[in-house]
């Protein structure tokens, strides 16, 4: 209608891999190497690139083969099927036409008038609610639903963490309020997931009931700090959301540029 996008993702680079300090900075690599070759006149440039994008800097979607329980995946599959090129089963190119809906964001932060929430906040249920009733946004079925914690204003503030250890994220409990209303597909400027959890014994329970027992991708370490903005410039907290993953046959994922219309 405005003919405004937003991305909803960080540039990847070669340092982009420690914006946040953590043990899993040993997991989440990234190497780019460009070349160039003269070839019949022409000066001629390429690329190679390498990414091991889970953990919490790079912005990804978790596919369904992301996470099991017991052994098993959502819908019962096998995870003991795991091969060196992913699995026969739930890989990301299930999602290859993309998932575009109705996005909605929930600016936490900016409901109660923080510029971000404190490490350790846990979104509830009724903040979600509260931020509906406030901003005139509904949840609604197929929706893909955006929490923003103000993760990224905090790092400009603080300066690096270790987010593993200690960050905002979302209530387990909220998964009851997305199976009400349907929801398509969650996501954060985190990793969804508070920590420490609320659940000593579980240090994913976020990724467990969404992953594992509904079925829903998430979408992690989005940033949302330019979408936050446009969405008070518009008074406008709904808008088409468009992601579209790697086509990785047998993927657990993909790094993504996901897309706000408004």
């Amino acid at each position: 209608k405005k003919g405004i996008s937003v991305s909803l993702s960080f540039n990847i680079a070669q340092d982009s891999s420690e914006m946040n300090h953590s043990h899993f900075d040993d997991i989440t690599e990234y190497n780019h190497q460009a070349s160039s070759v003269e070839y019949r006149g022409y000066d001629w440039a390429s690329d190679s690139y390498s990414i091991s994008y889970h953990g919490f800097t790079v912005s990804h979607m978790d596919g369904l083969a992301h996470l099991a329980q017991d052994g098993k995946l959502y819908n019962d599959y096998d995870a003991s099927k795991i091969t060196p090129q992913g699995f026969e089963e739930l890989g990301i190119e299930a999602f290859s036409e993309g998932i575009i809906s109705k996005g909605v964001l929930i600016d936490i932060p900016l409901l109660y008038g923080k510029e971000y929430l404190d490490a350790g906040t846990k979104v509830t249920t009724e903040d979600i609610l509260k931020f509906e009733e406030k901003y005139n946004v509904k949840i609604e079925k197929g929706d893909i639903v955006i929490v923003r914690t103000g993760r990224w204003f905090e790092k400009t503030v603080k300066g690096d963490s270790d987010y593993s250890k200690l960050s905002a994220g979302v209530d387990y409990k909220i998964a009851l309020l997305l199976d009400e209303r349907q929801v398509s597909v969650l996501g954060s400027d985190g990793t969804n997931d508070s920590n420490p959890p609320l659940i000593k014994e579980e240090g994913s329970p976020i990724h467990k009931i969404a992953l594992v027992a509904m079925g829903m991708p998430l979408l992690d370490n989005l940033n949302l700090e330019q979408l936050s903005k446009k969405c008070s410039e518009l008074n406008q907290w709904e808008f088409l959301l468009s992601i579209q993953p790697l086509n990785f046959e047998g993927g657990t994922g993909s790094p993504i540029n996901a897309i706000a219309l408004f």
